[in-house]
């Protein structure tokens, strides 16, 4: 049995769809199990489960041979479901009842530069790879780049099909490294599969070195229209960015991360022939599906 806790996710449900294609027995867990209809239509348990809540973690490992952790509260940003809460309290709770419950492997989806804790989304992630790794559950941690699926399609592309402005913290020139969920599904299965792969830690990345800026370009291309951009001064996000710690945690942590990518100037340490291993979707493939599932969507 696998289980995977944000099943319903960006991630998560590629992983849901891979192990089913596989033949392994999986139980899916959600927030909303209402979103999973197709994984239960093809034999998934589904059950409801909230990193931010306490209760339901036991029933959820009750047999379980292995666990994915792959819900986050990065993107889109939230008062509430904050990386804090998510990807820190939550997850670690989740972790000690794995290794009460003798789960044979936790996988853990953390985050490209959690290894250098230089932004707050990155030390939450590497304090609980920390706390994985000394949990005494046998572990696998995976370290991907920045889905396109969320940071091209929710943050940029879903407002120019609103008709709305897209926001930019400073001109969104810096160059970052993309890697397609997909992909990073892929690896998941691989890792489940493979226990030369327990106590390691892989750095995933993807073929594409794009600026958002770039990938917004991409969205424009394949809709056909010139999107309004909305650019934050980077004086504008530092303030923000102090303002928001308390007040707003969750958009803190995108703001953090933005303007680490401003002061760095992207984030060259992350090129493809660093990584443990690289996907091969493109940004552009991303996008373009995307564009087409709308489109028959619609019709």
């Amino acid at each position: 049995m696998v289980v995977i806790v944000g099943a319903s996710g960006v991630l998560g449900s590629r992983v849901v769809q891979r192990v089913l294609d596989d033949g392994s027995s999986v139980r899916a867990v959600s927030r909303d199990p209402d979103r999973l209809v197709a994984a239960a239509a093809r034999g998934a348990e589904v059950v409801r489960g909230d990193l931010l809540e306490t209760g339901w973690e036991e029933g959820a490992l009750a047999g379980a041979e292995r666990l994915v952790i792959a819900a986050h509260g990065l993107v889109p940003p939230s008062r509430r479901n904050t990386p804090m809460a998510v990807d820190g309290v939550g997850a670690r709770r989740l972790i000690d009842a794995a290794a009460a419950a003798g789960v044979r492997q936790v996988v853990y989806l953390s985050a490209a530069g959690a290894a250098s804790e230089a932004t707050a989304f990155g030390r939450v992630k590497r304090a609980t790879e920390r706390h994985l790794e000394a949990s005494g559950a046998p572990w696998t941690v995976i370290r991907p780049s920045v889905f396109p699926e969320n940071h091209a399609l929710v943050l940029l592309g879903a407002p120019v099909r609103a008709g709305k402005p897209v926001p930019f913290f400073g001109a969104g020139e810096e160059r970052i490294n993309w890697v397609s969920a997909d992909d990073v599904a892929d690896d998941v299965v691989r890792c489940l599969d493979d226990d030369a792969t327990l106590g390691t830690v892989r750095e995933v990345r993807g073929r594409d070195h794009l600026s958002r800026r770039e990938a917004l370009e991409l969205v424009e291309a394949e809709l056909g229209v010139q999107a309004r951009r909305q650019h934050l001064p980077v004086g504008v996000v530092k303030v923000l960015r102090g303002a928001t710690r308390a007040l707003h945690p969750g958009l803190h942590a995108l703001l953090d991360l933005s303007m680490h990518e401003i002061e760095r100037g992207g984030d060259p340490e992350d090129e493809p022939e660093r990584a443990t291993w690289v996907g091969s979707t493109r940004v552009a493939d991303v996008v373009g599906a995307w564009v087409r599932e709308g489109a028959a969507t619609a019709t």
